[in-house]
């Protein structure tokens, strides 16, 4: 929806760029199929070659999953890939709802560098009012994740996710949740806390443990790009 409102205000003088990231549902470039079939828009999409735009490639050449700030993977597959795309005078226009202000405020503390457009924010438009215009207005059926009952349209799974958020993982996605377990014994990161506050691995998560709905959010953010710089002081 925020393409669409740039698309308007810059009377169709845009370039829709989308981050590919192999570990997000497939069904992503289906909905991008479908929505430049409705309203006429293309969208270019880019991958980091360097990782094969994988997660996991990100994570063992790193030696890392997350630290006590975040992941790697956002800053190299997503922003990196940007800021390696964007040219002088560019502005860029991102989807953060009216109740995603604060990762707004995050994003513009962080990128002093980048012309930046919220048009959905500047409209009062929040996730509820984007699905809807989505799937009614346009006739567009959501991506996958969202049908699934996910908050957002991250990768299978993150790994900023809590008990509940890989609980439903492991029945939605349960390829994905091994693969993500033993990845994590590999590498020694216990991803997730249990009820004590005790760190654990994902091997040792409990079935029907935690509640994915009152969880916090899971955000690609300015908490993930820290972490990467915290690797890069070190």
């Amino acid at each position: 929806m925020a393409t669409l409102l740039a698309a308007i205000k810059s009377g169709g003088d845009i370039e829709a760029v989308y981050c590919r990231v192999v570990e997000e549902h497939e069904d992503n470039l289906r909905f991008l199929d479908d929505f430049t079939r409705v309203t006429g828009i293309s969208v270019k999409t880019i991958t980091d070659e360097a990782h094969q735009g994988s997660i996991y490639n990100v994570f063992g050449r790193r030696g890392y999953i997350k630290n006590q700030y975040g992941a790697p993977c956002t800053m190299i597959l997503k922003k990196d890939m940007r800021k390696a795309y964007q040219r002088p005078g560019d502005i860029q226009v991102f989807g953060y709802t009216v109740d995603e202000q604060q990762r707004a405020d995050d994003f513009l503390d962080s990128n002093n560098d980048v012309r930046e457009s919220f048009p959905l924010i500047d409209n009062k438009i929040n996730k509820q009012d984007c699905y809807r215009y989505v799937r009614d207005t346009l006739g567009i059926e959501l991506p996958a994740m969202y049908r699934l009952g996910y908050g957002n349209n991250n990768c299978i799974g993150c790994v900023k996710g809590g008990m509940g958020y890989w609980n439903k993982i492991r029945v939605d996605f349960p390829v994905q949740f091994y693969r993500m377990a033993v990845e994590s014994r590999r590498i020694g990161c216990k991803l997730i806390r249990d009820d004590s506050g005790e760190r654990q691995f994902l091997d040792e998560l409990e079935a029907g443990k935690g509640d994915y709905q009152s969880e916090p959010e899971i955000q690609c953010g300015i908490f993930c790009e820290m972490a990467n710089r915290e690797l890069e002081a070190a």
